[in-house]
Parts: C-alpha cells; sequence; structure tokens
C-alpha cells in the first residue's frame, strides 16, 4: 500500500528529486552566477563629488542613489590589496563598519565605500581637502570672513 501512494501520490520521487536538487546546490549556483551578477553590477556603479557632498549611483533593473554630506565622512581611508595595485585602483572607506552583538546574532553594517576607482590616492587627497574645508567652513565660519564684519545692528544692550 505505501509502495502504491508513494509511486502515484504527490510525494512521487522524481517530483521531490527536481526540488530538492535545485535547493542543494544553491551553493553552486551562487558560485556560478556571483561573479557574473558582480561583474554587471560593478559596471553599473557611478561615484560622483561635487562642492557639497559625494553620490554613489548604481543598479541593474533600477538606480539606486545614495549621498553623503562632507561632514558625514568620519573614517576616510584608502585599501589597496595586491589585485587593485596590478590594476592601477583601490578603494576608498569613507564612513565606519558597525557591528551589533545580541545574544546569539552578530551583524555587521558596512560603510560607504568606493570601490576599484582609479588614482585611489589622488581622490583621497581631494576628499580630505574638501572634507577638512567644510568642517573648518562649519565650525569656525568667521574665521575666513572680512575684517570689517558689523554683524546685526540691534538694539539690545
Amino acid at each position: 500500500m505505501s509502495s502504491l501512494i508513494s509511486q502515484t501520490g504527490f510525494f512521487n520521487f522524481n517530483t521531490m528529486l527536481i526540488p530538492f536538487m535545485l535547493l542543494h546546490l544553491a551553493p553552486v549556483w551562487y558560485a556560478i552566477f556571483g561573479p557574473i551578477w558582480r561583474a554587471i553590477r560593478y559596471r553599473t556603479i557611478e561615484y560622483v563629488i561635487t562642492n557639497r557632498r559625494v553620490y554613489i549611483s548604481g543598479g541593474i533593473f533600477g538606480r539606486d542613489v545614495t549621498s553623503i554630506d562632507y561632514r558625514d565622512i568620519e573614517d576616510l581611508t584608502v585599501n589597496v590589496n595586491p589585485l587593485e595595485r596590478l590594476k592601477g585602483k583601490g578603494t576608498l572607506k569613507l564612513t565606519r563598519d558597525y557591528s551589533t552583538n545580541t545574544g546569539s546574532n552578530y551583524s555587521v553594517s558596512y560603510g560607504v565605500r568606493f570601490k576599484a576607482i582609479d588614482n585611489p590616492y589622488q581622490v583621497y587627497k581631494l576628499l580630505k581637502k574638501v572634507a577638512l574645508d567644510v568642517y573648518t567652513d562649519q565650525n569656525y565660519p568667521n574665521a575666513y570672513g572680512p575684517e570689517d564684519n558689523s554683524g546685526y545692528n540691534t538694539m539690545l544692550d
């Protein structure tokens, strides 16, 4: 009786084999299609540096845009691994990585990065200079103002 149900019922061996194989071969699919996906995504990323902020734009099916004001650049570092060095590229890290540990759950939120950019040290110097200028202007706004600055003429004593 049980052999009759397994051959003709919903749980037929042949109908369960295909989903079982597809599910258990997920690491293989990831190993095959992961690099292809990353290569396509790499071609769609654009980095833009303006006088007010930095933009990162990219996406395959839609366009995602991230903007970072210069005052929010908190941990600017350059990383050039051996493969990037061969290609004359590097990675800039603009914001810090954060990790959270709540009992059995541990997660890492990676900061914003410019990945595989040309001339990483020149871009680093440019971003560092502009970020310092913005920081100075925001924290010391009158330091570079005119010598004769009368301010507001209020009638308060």
